[in-house]
């Protein structure tokens, strides 16, 4: 009768102490997935849609639920987010990004949706890696040998260095071009396609403000003259006669901030730096395409996404 006591005393203590284990693990596993603060401004449709896809896809890069605040205007995302204790933060767009970048915050920060490049912030960039970029574009036309870009002289759109080395091992050339203001764009731009042909293309970059409606128009007349690509980060560009547009798949770039998002609840250290957009979707003017004698192949249409026929 004792030994079945102190047997059933002993299942009884290896219960409990499995129990206390399991109370445990899932202590950590909640820990490690606390709730994830996503700060995104307040725009109306289709821009709010951008946003919205994105904390989608972060929520399920994250693996947990995501707090989503909408800031309004007149609003500072740091008294948003001050009622949250150390949760990360994922800022997107740029007053968001602005309002809490170099502040003294109680939680980590990692910020997105926005075109721009910072230097020591842990993040993601619109700006497609130019590898995708050069991927599409030699996939489509591969008798382009060289890229040209024009932007600010402290722009840092791009990692200029870094894109000029990718591309040189993928046998293509990036020519960077500087202009100050759209004014100055204007004369770059205008000089740039006198001496351009079917070796030639030109990258309207994303967020670009040098290009204006009347300076789109200029660039795609010279190209159908002179027989040179013009391709964008602009979707609407393809729809005035761009062969193509490599645009953010908004969803996976969220599953990737989400990722990140993990790996720094997880005390994954990770260098603070932005990485660039590798998952994109592609449009390409079937006009256009015709043009320039680009036939859209069964091998060419399986990195195309959306084709907008010929009329």
């Amino acid at each position: 009768m004792k030994r079945g006591i102190e047997i059933k005393g002993l299942m009884t203590a290896q219960l409990s102490l499995a129990l206390v284990c399991a109370s445990l693990w899932c202590a950590l596993a909640s820990a490690e997935t606390s709730p994830l603060v996503v700060v995104y401004p307040e725009v109306r449709q289709p821009f709010a849609q951008v946003y919205q896809t994105i904390a989608d896809g972060a929520e399920q890069g994250y693996g947990s639920a995501v707090h989503r605040l909408e800031l309004a205007n007149g609003l500072n995302s740091i008294d948003l987010i001050g009622s949250y204790e150390n949760e990360i933060v994922i800022a997107l767009g740029g007053r968001p990004v602005k309002q809490l970048l170099g502040k003294q915050l109680d939680h980590p920060l990692i910020v997105g949706a926005i075109s721009v490049s910072i230097d020591g912030v842990l993040g993601l960039t619109m700006v497609p890696d130019p590898e995708a970029i050069v991927q599409r574009l030699q996939v489509l036309v591969p008798s382009v040998k060289n890229i040209y870009v024009v932007d600010r002289p402290k722009g840092n759109v791009m990692n200029v260095a870094t894109a000029k080395v990718a591309l040189e091992e993928l046998g293509l050339n990036l020519v960077i071009k500087q202009a100050a203001d759209i004014r100055d764009a204007a004369i770059v731009y205008r000089e740039l396609v006198e001496h351009l042909d079917a070796d030639d293309s030109v990258w309207i970059l994303p967020g670009d403000r040098f290009v204006n409606n009347a300076l789109l128009s200029m660039l795609l007349e010279a190209s159908w003259k002179s027989d040179f690509v013009v391709f964008s980060s602009n979707p609407t560009h393809v729809k005035r006669g761009a062969l193509f547009s490599v645009y953010p798949d908004n969803f996976k770039m969220g599953v990737r901030l989400g990722e990140i998002a993990l790996g720094r609840a997880q005390g994954n250290e990770q260098a603070p730096a932005m990485e660039p957009l590798t998952n994109v979707f592609v449009t390409v003017n079937e006009r256009t395409s015709n043009h320039l004698g680009i036939t859209l192949t069964d091998d060419k249409m399986d990195y195309i996404d959306l084709v907008l026929p010929a009329r």
